[in-house]
């Protein structure tokens, strides 16, 4: 098919307008082909990067037990990622919002959850509340620190159980079709009765913000509905997370804690341990009887 239509350089409400204005399916088609190719050959790539919680110990300290325990835990690593564009073209600001949605709901290797980062940061903190004089031992600490980045890891392996499970390319299979909604059912600027209503509802004058707005919006509620189908939660319920899994389960009032798989699990491990229970103490009742 030889592509007629070109996204570049122009004005997205322009885009968004032919598409709205046209009665001609192929032609549509043709229009939102161009703008998800405009979207995905943006500059604006997805990036992560390692990051460091660093601190330096003082050089008179280093040669001490409690400098070198800090030492040793310096510079705590993890992965970042590029969050914000300075491009202020509709293609980038879009792109971007398509890239954290990715980061935030897919990216297992990136964890910023505050539970967890807080446990990275208390080594810091320590050392600077030793600094302040307060009095440590340098086995304590030791083991202390041992124990957070214990707790860190197992933290970070449960927030990463809760992130769903894509791969790039099927997620920008599943974003097209988000986006091809949010052109079906967009708006047109004219179409509202009351336009002094977008001016007090939004913080931006120009037509392209509008539809920036508008669609980055809608990408997210598409993705919360996504992400209920993903786990089987019907639309408008309010959920929780399993215990076990970190998939999302419908809450009921009862003070659900597994979703069906994990309670299923759960429960044959009770009855496994019960069953063991059960067996030793008629083992015991046996020798009893036998010594009797």
């Amino acid at each position: 098919m030889i592509h007629i239509y070109d996204c570049n350089e122009t004005f997205l409400y322009e885009i968004i307008e032919d598409y709205k204005e046209t009665k001609n399916n192929e032609v549509r088609d043709e229009i939102f082909n161009s703008f998800c190719s405009s979207i995905w050959s943006s500059d604006n790539k997805r990036r992560t990067y390692m990051k460091a919680i660093h601190f330096k110990v003082r050089k008179d300290l280093l040669n001490t037990e409690l400098g070198q325990v800090f030492d040793t835990w310096s510079g705590i690593e993890y992965r970042y990622y590029k969050s914000m564009t300075k491009d202020e073209n509709w293609c980038a600001i879009i792109r971007q919002k398509i890239n954290n949605i990715y980061t935030r709901y897919f990216d297992k290797e990136v964890i910023l959850n505050k539970e967890y980062m807080d446990l990275l940061k208390k080594p810091k903190l320590m050392y600077f509340d030793w600094l302040s004089g307060t009095e440590m031992d340098a086995d304590a600490i030791t083991n202390i620190i041992d124990d957070v980045i214990d707790e860190a890891e197992k933290l970070k392996q449960r927030f990463q159980m809760e992130k769903m499970t894509l791969s790039w390319n099927e997620y920008k299979k599943v974003i097209e079709g988000f986006l091809r909604r949010c052109f079906d059912n967009c708006k047109l600027i004219g179409e509202y009765e009351d336009k002094t209503q977008i001016v007090n509802n939004y913080d931006f004058i120009t037509e392209d913000n509008f539809y920036v707005k508008y669609i980055n919006r809608s990408l997210d509620g598409e993705m919360r509905k996504y992400q209920k189908q993903y786990y089987g939660i019907r639309d408008h319920k309010k959920y929780s997370r399993c215990k076990r899994c970190g998939g999302i389960i419908e809450k009921t009032g009862n003070k659900r804690l597994y979703c069906d798989d994990c309670a299923l699990i759960k429960k044959k491990e009770s009855n496994r341990k019960a069953d063991k229970k059960y067996k030793n103490k008629m083992r015991e009742n046996r020798k009893s009887e036998f010594f009797l």
